[in-house]
């Protein structure tokens, strides 16, 4: 095995590894920290997102994420639209659980620091990574795992995230969701060539879907 493929293959193994670990450091701070178990959680999460990209990322990709958008200024209307269609039906309804501004300082926060990692990771390192194979193959991948990801890891402390075995089909619409908005990234970002737009729409999304509020199993849908 050359030198491409040991690489290629630490890449197509890291997100497994991530999901794996991720998964274990879920429990851990649920049973530590309960509902504010997220705040362990992606620390941890983060920090092997950007171990990946560092050890194994092109510093000649890595480059070009956070350069000037790219083609027509219609991307970055689909961007905005893509990332605002949480807004009416999770961050408007439950729009009264924001009544501390230390949550609320906490879910700029987040949203912000979250997109960027995920969007760095999932499109700009996994999609530059597998950009040897036929497109549709590393799109699909990068789709897969993200998907899987939210209610493997996450739903370890968020209710709307978990499988419940007794109703297994109520996670379809969500996954659904996902599989949406990361080929609507993916897109964006093989059209643009640059992270920033699918960054923006990334921030518009957690931000309407109240992240750590729903982490915190405060949101209702």
């Amino acid at each position: 095995m050359n030198k491409t493929q040991t690489s290629t293959l630490i890449v197509l193994v890291s997100p497994i590894i991530i999901m794996i670990v991720g998964n274990l450091s879920a429990e851990l701070f649920l049973n530590m920290l309960g509902k504010w178990a997220w705040i362990g959680y992606f620390p941890v999460y983060w920090s092997m997102l950007f171990l990946f990209m560092f050890f194994a990322g092109k510093r000649e990709n890595q480059r070009f994420w956070f350069q000037k958008s790219l083609g027509s200024r219609w991307w970055i209307i689909l961007a905005i639209g893509i990332g605002s269609i949480s807004f009416p039906t999770l961050l408007f309804p439950n729009i009264h659980v924001m009544n501390s501004a230390l949550l609320v300082f906490g879910w700029f926060c987040f949203a912000i620091i979250n997109s960027a990692f995920e969007e760095a990771y999932w499109r700009g390192f996994l999609l530059d990574a597998t950009a040897h194979f036929p497109r549709a193959y590393g799109v699909i991948y990068s789709t897969i795992l993200f998907t899987i990801i939210h209610p493997l890891n996450l739903g370890v402390f968020s209710k709307i995230q978990a499988y419940d075995p007794a109703r297994p089909m109520i996670l379809v619409p969500f996954l659904i969701i996902l599989i949406m908005l990361s080929l609507g990234w993916s897109l964006l970002y093989l059209k643009t060539k640059s992270l920033r737009l699918s960054i923006l729409s990334h921030i518009l999304t957690d931000l309407g879907n109240l992240s750590i509020f729903l982490f915190m199993n405060m949101v209702q849908i």
